[in-house]
């Protein structure tokens, strides 16, 4: 069993009160010397830096919320952990340029989307903060792929998850029992919510289907925790569980509900791993039990109370109706539900998205053009033509991919996603490590019809870090290159 000192984890609460230090003094310079300040430590640390990403990106939209200028904390640890890779590949140079066939698919797909961006008139800045959300993260791949990885290294990341995840529950379960009044930024406190969204649990993610996307992976890493570490360090584990499952069905995020059980459905009976199904079983339930049902409880009763009637009037701008999760479960087949949906819902979305491909098929309207990341804040050149509000996201990966990239992007992104496919399962069947990042990925194309799930850091952070880990001994042998740390 792996056994890891204070020492080894002192980054955690350190990055932390940084965190918490970059939000209470929020001034430009302070945004910038933080930043800089994780570029350095990167630098001298490069696997603390990457593991730092998985309490930083999670927590970003409430940092940003406070203090914009800590955006670029990743970009900067990713790019001198890839200088680092690149010193120490300096002997073996052309290994860096040894890319699998579903890396090259998936630059060519990239490319698409920038060329017709430009063909279209998107702006510069559209179009690289679009590359951004595709790139950054892959970046995550190529540089795990490339580094010695250890035993040691999993389990701290492990119990960074496992504080992190503490911290994200007991702050979701406030926000539920306080109705969003408390420890969250004005505009979250103030957002109008419909009534079927007013019962879901936010997080420090700011949103529901990230936070369950999250939660989804932290059951994946504190079952890998509990094969390798001491019995008497299960109990903190098994409380992190429930508390995440609790948090977690708190979400009410169906498409993610529904990915997690295909996923989880599908390792079981490749690996026939029944104290996995026996450990989520428990764990879900009494998640349910001992947390969601007994603050959905109290939060019924703060709502009626003064405090609770005024702060729901606050939230019921967009829907005067009361939601609960019965409501939230009928209205994903009611009739009215459809309707909305043909109106302005996921069927309009797919309705519209065909009508623009119809005019674009080869190569689409390009990134940054219809309901990806960077519309939200640069708008569309091609949204005025077809009569697409400026709130508009897809929340469909795959129409998006067609409309954007046409009939050229689609087949580079499905070589993407089937090589993948091919690669996951050549490398991990012979391991229940391998048919997991396999039954992921087989995950990712049903969530994709629901959520834009590669442009998601959460999904994007775990997926590539745990492709990049499955093949990283195979690939560090055919270069050998044993000896980078």
């Amino acid at each position: 069993m792996m056994k890891l000192s204070y020492k080894d984890l002192i980054f955690v609460p350190i990055t932390l009160l940084v965190f918490a230090l970059g939000i209470t003094l929020n001034y430009f310079a302070v945004g910038v010397i933080i930043t800089l300040g994780f570029g350095v430590y990167t630098l001298f640390k490069p696997k603390n830096g990457l593991i730092i990403l998985f309490m930083y990106l999670p927590l970003r939209p409430f940092l940003l919320e406070f203090n914009p200028d800590l955006k670029s904390i990743a970009d900067i640890i990713l790019f001198i952990a890839l200088v680092k890779v690149v010193y120490m590949y300096r002997k073996n140079w052309k290994s860096l340029f040894q890319f699998q066939w579903f890396e090259l698919a998936y630059f060519g797909f990239i490319l698409v989307g920038v060329i017709s961006a430009l063909i279209t008139g998107v702006s510069l800045t559209s179009i690289i903060l679009q590359t951004r959300s595709f790139i950054l993260l892959y970046v995550m791949f190529y540089i795990i792929k490339r580094i010695n990885v250890t035993k040691q290294d999993l389990i701290k990341l492990g119990w960074t998850i496992v504080v992190l995840t503490i911290i994200i529950s007991i702050h979701g379960l406030i926000e539920k029992l306080s109705l969003r009044s408390v420890l969250l930024p004005e505009s979250w406190e103030n957002m109008p919510l419909s009534a079927t969204n007013r019962i879901r649990i936010y997080g420090l993610l700011g949103n529901p289907n990230s936070l369950a996307l999250y939660m989804s992976f932290v059951f994946i890493i504190i079952m890998y925790l509990k094969n390798h570490v001491q019995k008497n360090k299960y109990l903190i584990l098994n409380i992190t569980l429930i508390l995440a499952m609790g948090v977690f069905s708190l979400t009410f995020s169906r498409g993610t509900w529904g990915a997690f059980a295909i996923t989880a459905l599908l390792y079981i009976i490749l690996t026939k791993n029944w104290r996995f199904l026996k450990n989520l079983a428990i764990s879900l339930v009494l998640g349910i039990l001992l947390i969601a049902l007994p603050v959905s409880g109290i939060t019924t009763l703060v709502e009626n109370t003064d405090f609770g009637v005024g702060q729901r009037e606050v939230q019921k701008e967009y829907d005067q109706t009361d939601g609960n999760f019965s409501d939230r479960m009928r209205q994903t087949f009611d009739q009215s539900t459809i309707e909305g949906s043909m109106d302005s819902g996921r069927l309009f979305i797919i309705q519209k998205g065909f009508q623009v491909f119809k005019d674009h098929p080869i190569i689409g309207t390009g990134f940054g053009t219809f309901g990806d990341s960077s519309t939200l804040s640069q708008g569309s050149p091609i949204y005025e033509t077809y009569d697409i509000g400026l709130d508009f996201y897809s929340d469909n990966q795959y129409i998006q991919i067609i409309v954007q990239t046409g009939i050229i992007g689609t087949i580079l992104f499905a070589i993407f996603l089937l090589h993948m496919l091919y690669l996951t399962w050549k490398h991990g069947r012979g391991s229940n490590y391998g048919i997991l990042v396999f039954c992921l990925l087989l995950g990712s194309y049903v969530i994709c019809m629901v959520y834009n799930a590669w442009e998601s850091d959460i999904f994007t952070l775990f997926y590539f870090s745990f492709l990049g880990y499955l093949v990283n001994e195979k690939f560090r042998e055919k270069v050998n290159q044993h000896a980078i740390e």
